[in-house]
C-alpha cells in the first residue's frame, strides 16, 4: 500500500517548510546576537597588529618572532586583518556573516553528500538538516560567548569549521561531476592552497583533518572500485598534502619548538590522553546537554522515518547500514581524540572554546545515527497510515517547537544582556575619544566587568590588555576606575 499521493506531499512539504522556517528563525537570532560584538581583550591587539602593517606581514612578523605559544597561528590572524578592512564595525559584521556562513557551508555540504550517495530527496531537506546541524551546533556549544561572539577566539576556533564546511562541499561538488570531465590542474591547486590556510587556524581543526584526510584517502584506495577511483584519490591526495603542510608549518614553528624543548614530549602519553579526555568529553556532554543532545538524534530520525513510512523516500541498500551505525562512534572518537592531541601537548583538558569541534562532531554523529536508524526501521505492516502520520507528528513537534523555543528565550534574555553590553562599549568608546579630543594622553575610564571569562580592561594600565587597547586609540595608557554609577561616568 503506497501512501504517496498529492495531498500527503503537500503536508509533508508545508510541516517541512515550517520546520525549516522555524530553525532558520533560530539561527538568525544567533546570527543577530553578533551584531552587538565589539573589541574585547586580544582583539585590541590583533587589531594594532593587522594596521599597523598588511595583513601578511603581519602574518609573517607573529610566526617568526614566535613570542607566546599562539603565534604559529597563521591563518587566524590573516583573517583577523581581512576582516578590520571592514572598517570601524568589522567585528560584528564579520559575527553575523560567519554564523550565517556556518548555515550555508553546512546545508551546501549536506546536498552535495546526499547527491555523492545517490539519495533522492527535496533540497527543503538538505537546507533544513544544514540548517539544524548549525542551530544544535550553537545551542550545545560549550562556551558559545567566547567560540562565536569574541572574534580573536572566533577566528581560532569557528572560523576554520565555517570555511572547512564550505570547502569540504567544494570538494564533495568536484567529486560528483560526471567523470568524463576532466578537473582542472588550477583546482588541485586551489584545493591544496585552500587546505594550507584551512589548517593554519589552529592546531585542533588541523590534527583532525589530517586525519579525516589520512582516512578518506585510505578507505578510497582500499575499497573504490568506481570509474571515478582515480578522481578521488587526487583529490583527497592534493588536500591531505595541503593539510600536512600546514600542520607541519604550526608544528614546527618557533613558538611550538620552544614549547617542545621544555616539555619534552611523549608521543604514547599524549595519544593515551587524548582518547582518554575523548571519553570524558563524551560522558561530560551527555551529562551537560542530555535533552539537546536527544533532539539532535529525535530530528533526522523522525524526518527519516516519516519519509519512509510515507513512501516518499525509496531505500534499496540497508545491508551496510548497521555497520556504519556501529563504526560511526569509533571514528567520531578518534577524531575527537585527534582534536585534543594538540591541547593535550600544550596544556592539558581543553578548554571550553576548543570543545566546540569535538560537541559538533558528536552532534553529526548522533544525527547521522537518527537518520540511519530512521530508514533501517521495519515499516508498520499492519497501519503504514498510523506509521507515517505519527512519524510526522513527532517530526513537526521537535522541529518546530523546540527552535521556536529557543529562539524567544535568545529575545527575552540573551539579547537584552548583550545589547546592554554593546551599549556600554559604545558609551565607553564615544568616552574615550571624547578624552582624547580634550588633548589627554592617559585616558581615565569608567570599568565594567568581563563577561563570559574574557577580561575586560584593567584598573593596572601596565596590564597587557590596556597595553594594547593604548596602542589602539593611540594614547599613553589606558587605567579603568571602579565607579557606582557607571553610565553617569560614561556620560562625563
Amino acid at each position: 500500500m503506497q501512501l504517496r499521493n498529492e495531498k500527503n506531499e503537500t503536508v509533508f512539504r508545508a510541516v517541512l517548510l515550517i520546520a525549516l522556517l522555524s530553525t532558520l528563525v533560530a539561527v538568525g537570532v544567533y546570527a543577530y546576537l553578533g551584531s552587538f560584538s565589539r573589541y574585547l581583550a586580544d582583539d585590541y591587539c590583533e587589531a594594532v597588529r593587522v594596521t599597523t602593517v598588511s595583513p601578511f606581514q603581519a602574518v609573517l612578523d607573529r610566526y617568526s618572532d614566535g613570542a607566546f605559544r599562539s603565534a604559529n597561528r597563521y591563518s587566524n590572524i590573516l583573517f583577523v586583518g581581512f576582516s578590520e578592512l571592514l572598517g570601524p564595525n568589522s567585528i560584528p559584521i564579520t559575527i553575523v556573516l560567519m554564523a550565517l556562513l556556518w548555515t550555508i557551508g553546512l546545508s551546501w555540504l549536506v546536498y552535495e553528500i546526499r547527491k555523492f550517495i545517490g539519495t533522492q530527496w527535496s533540497p527543503i531537506i538538505d537546507v533544513f538538516l544544514g540548517s539544524a546541524l548549525a542551530f544544535m551546533s550553537f545551542l550545545q556549544a560549550p562556551n558559545l560567548f567566547q567560540t562565536v561572539y569574541w572574534r580573536s577566539s572566533m577566528m581560532t576556533h569557528f572560523a576554520p569549521l565555517v570555511f572547512g564546511s564550505l570547502f569540504f562541499a567544494f570538494l564533495v561538488h568536484q567529486a560528483n561531476r560526471p567523470s568524463t570531465e576532466k578537473i582542472s590542474p588550477l583546482i588541485y591547486g586551489f584545493k591544496f592552497i585552500a587546505a594550507f590556510v584551512l589548517a593554519g587556524f589552529s592546531e585542533p581543526p588541523a590534527a583532525t583533518l589530517v586525519t579525516v584526510f589520512s582516512l578518506l584517502f585510505f578507505a578510497v584506495w582500499m575499497w573504490d572500485k568506481s570509474t571515478n577511483r582515480n578522481r578521488l584519490l587526487a583529490l583527497t591526495g592534493f588536500t591531505f598534502i595541503g593539510v600536512f603542510a600546514g600542520f607541519l608549518t604550526l608544528l614546527f614553528s618557533p613558538a611550538v619548538t620552544s614549547v617542545a624543548r621544555e616539555k619534552s614530549p611523549d608521543v604514547v602519553l599524549i595519544l593515551f590522553t587524548s582518547f582518554t579526555y575523548a571519553l570524558h568529553f563524551t560522558r561530560d556532554a551527555f551529562i551537560r546537554v542530555p535533552l539537546p543532545l536527544l533532539i539532535s538524534f529525535l530530528i533526522p530520525f523522525s524526518l527519516a522515518w516519516a519519509l519512509k513510512q510515507s513512501g516518499m523516500l525509496n531505500v534499496t541498500e540497508t545491508r551496510r547500514q548497521p555497520v556504519l551505525m556501529i563504526v560511526l562512534p569509533f571514528l567520531i572518537w578518534l577524531l575527537i581524540a585527534a582534536g585534543f592531541s594538540p591541547s593535550v601537548f600544550g596544556q592539558g583538558f581543553p578548554v571550553e572554546r576548543m570543545r566546540f569541534l569535538a560537541q559538533t562532531l558528536l552532534i553529526v554523529m548522533l544525527m547521522l545515527e537518527g537518520l540511519w536508524l530512521g530508514l533501517y526501521l521495519p515499516e508498520f505492516k499492519f497501519n503504514r497510515t498510523i506509521g507515517a502520520w505519527a512519524a510526522l507528528a513527532l517530526f513537526a513537534v521537535i522541529s518546530v517547537a523546540y527552535p521556536l523555543r529557543t529562539a524567544l528565550n535568545l529575545i527575552q534574555v540573551s539579547v537584552p544582556e548583550y545589547r546592554e553590553r554593546a551599549n556600554l562599549w559604545d558609551l565607553r568608546h564615544e568616552f574615550i575619544y571624547r578624552h582624547i579630543a580634550q588633548g589627554e594622553t592617559d585616558i581615565f575610564i569608567p570599568g565594567f566587568g568581563g563577561i563570559y571569562g574574557v577580561k575586560e580592561l584593567d584598573s593596572n594600565p601596565a596590564h597587557w590588555i590596556n597595553a594594547c587597547a593604548a596602542n589602539f586609540y593611540h594614547v599613553s595608557s589606558v587605567q579603568s576606575f571602579s565607579t557606582k554609577n557607571l553610565m553617569e561616568a560614561l556620560s562625563e
